[in-house]
């Protein structure tokens, strides 16, 4: 079901058609690899980012056969392509948003018979209560206003539904010194400074999150390695460091909610 457009006022207008270019330069130039991948996990690591890799687990753990997936920010469709190639989900039960154009359409090129779509996280004109799990990956620190996006995605989400968030972490020192550096410094090609990027860390983001009427249940890092070193950080370190319980201080933290209800 495709959404009808969404009237908002002309400044907040503005703002998003801006927001909506900059991601359109992005995903035509920057990001254009759509597809699953199947081959080493460093690689996989590569091919999808860490948040997406290590979310896997926990949506292999969640998702049944006929659940149906809502992917908020789902750029060009990496993380629902992997999902199909590993049967964890039917292509026609999965449904994306972007702001970005290019990358719907990117998306709608590597998953046929899904459902992608540029649209409005303010105003989901989806049914109430249909998608067992949602994920909003890398996308809550670019929101100008969460709790009102938050709030459309509990009201589209089954009760007991799952969702997951991950987003840059402030509580990782080195990354915060290097984005702190980048802004005073006008460099914003250091950290790809994107229009709304907002500083979180896992508190905030947990005491969002539940405010809109979600239940944490668990967290688990991706790469725990300072900006530019990442690269050399290997899976077995990765699952070492949550093992140990420090998620919470991973740069790219992914954190499972569950609808309350």
């Amino acid at each position: 079901m495709r959404p009808e457009p969404n009237k908002t006022n002309p400044e907040l207008e503005t703002i998003r058609a801006k927001e909506a270019g900059w991601y359109d330069r992005h995903y035509s130039v920057m990001d254009t690899a759509t597809g699953a991948y199947h081959g080493s996990e460093r690689e996989l690591i590569r091919h999808l980012g860490p948040w997406y890799t290590y979310a896997l687990p926990e949506l292999r753990r969640i998702m049944k056969p006929n659940s149906k997936l809502l992917e908020l920010g789902c750029g060009s469709g990496r993380l629902p392509a992997q999902l199909v190639s590993e049967g964890l989900i039917k292509e026609e039960n999965i449904t994306g948003l972007d702001q970005s154009t290019v990358a719907v359409e990117n998306a709608a090129r590597a998953l046929p018979k899904a459902n992608f779509f540029p649209g409005d996280i303010y105003n989901l004109q989806l049914p109430p209560a249909s998608f067992q799990v949602a994920t909003l990956m890398e996308v809550i620190e670019h929101l100008e206003q969460p709790g009102p996006a938050l709030a459309q995605i509990h009201k589209v989400l089954a009760p007991g539904g799952h969702f997951l968030v991950s987003f840059p972490n402030f509580f990782h020192l080195p990354w915060l010194i290097v984005r702190i550096l980048a802004e005073k410094l006008n460099h914003p090609n250091w950290v790809v400074l994107q229009p709304i990027d907002k500083i979180y860390n896992t508190r905030t983001v947990r005491s969002i999150v539940e405010q809109a009427g979600f239940e944490f249940i668990c967290g688990t890092g991706s790469n725990y390695g300072p900006p530019l070193l990442d690269r050399f950080e290997r899976p077995w370190m990765t699952k070492l460091l949550n093992r140990l319980g420090l998620w919470w201080l991973s740069f790219h933290p992914i954190m499972v909610f569950k609808k309350r209800g």
